[in-house]
């Protein structure tokens, strides 16, 4: 692990600068900007709704700090860094709420990837700064533009880290909590009681949390095996109920590539089984696997993307129905 671990000392990553939520510079996207949340797959049927979408998503980017960084955290200033996420997860994953919402995404010093694979005190030092930034970025968010509109959470991986302390700290005991349409947590396995909410068990209920970690059929989880048992959350994306029924391909309203070039059909099927989501090998190329235990990490949102779409909609729309 020594080729991961940063060059300085945690003590500089504190000295980054911080972000300045006033500054749109500090959104990797924003409904009164141009940014890669407002794309969608060329040649398929989806539209930009965000104009005219009555609420929000606030979208939490997993690590796009991958090679041996210089500090603990991410640098603000990186362009690099910063091109990274836009291109990747902004676009591929946040873009799937310009449906239903206007997105929302902080940029914020995140943690570097050697943090999730040892436990060390440098590690929790550099994910309690990241999460004090998505924190800051979420109270200026209810602050400043909210207004009471109701709004979804959205992340993944060390997103999905931050999002449901901030849940749990921040949402669930709050005001916030009775605008929220429900948080779409995925790819780090919790329970119920480690967000203070629980898992959604219908296409529509509402104010509640929706969580899987793909692997391929068959696999089980070789890290963080500890958090996985009945009890994880696991929600199937294809079916959205917490329960180990099997969903098949034919329920997959479309995957997408890293490329983002266009809508693919029946890549994926799905089901929960011990709070792991088992997944048959996708027929095609783009749809990678990671490690020993074949983990679909890296493609959560995209094996599913069109689900995640509609539901998204469908679930702000019962919202709003019932105001």
């Amino acid at each position: 692990m020594f080729l991961l671990r940063p060059k300085k000392e945690f003590q500089e990553s504190a000295t980054l600068m911080p972000p300045d939520y006033t500054n749109l510079n500090f959104w990797a996207a924003h409904p009164d900007k141009k940014d890669f949340a407002d794309e969608v797959p060329p040649s398929s049927s989806f539209k930009d709704r965000q104009k005219e979408a009555k609420a929000d998503t606030f979208f939490i980017h997993p690590t796009t700090l991958l090679a041996r960084p210089k500090y603990w955290n991410g640098d603000l200033n990186d362009k690099s860094l910063n091109d990274r996420t836009n291109h990747g997860t902004i676009r591929t994953q946040a873009s799937a709420f310009n449906d239903c919402c206007r997105v929302y995404a902080p940029r914020y010093r995140q943690a570097a990837l050697i943090v999730f694979m040892e436990d060390t005190p440098e590690g929790k030092k550099a994910l309690d700064l990241a999460y004090e930034d998505v924190k800051a970025a979420f109270l200026y968010y209810m602050k400043t533009w909210n207004q009471g509109r109701p709004f979804i959470i959205a992340s993944h991986s060390q997103g999905t880290r931050h999002s449901i302390r901030l849940i749990k700290e921040v949402i669930a005991s709050s005001e916030y909590k009775k605008n929220l349409i429900a948080a779409y947590s995925i790819g780090f396995p919790y329970k119920a009681e480690e967000v203070g909410l629980s898992a959604c068990k219908s296409e529509t209920e509402l104010g509640c949390v929706i969580n899987w970690n793909s692997y391929e059929w068959g696999n089980r989880p070789e890290r963080l095996v500890e958090r996985y048992d009945s009890s994880t959350i696991c929600v199937n994306p294809l079916t959205w109920k917490n329960d180990e029924e099997y969903a098949p391909r034919s329920m997959n309203l479309g995957s997408i590539t890293h490329s983002f070039d266009k809508i693919i059909m029946g890549v994926a099927d799905a089901k929960c089984e011990k709070g792991a989501l088992w997944v048959h090998e996708p027929e095609m190329r783009g749809f990678p696997s990671l490690g020993k235990d074949d983990s679909l990490h890296l493609v959560d949102f995209h094996m599913f993307y069109g689900n995640i779409r509609k539901n998204a909609r469908d679930r702000a729309n019962q919202f709003l129905g019932g105001k």
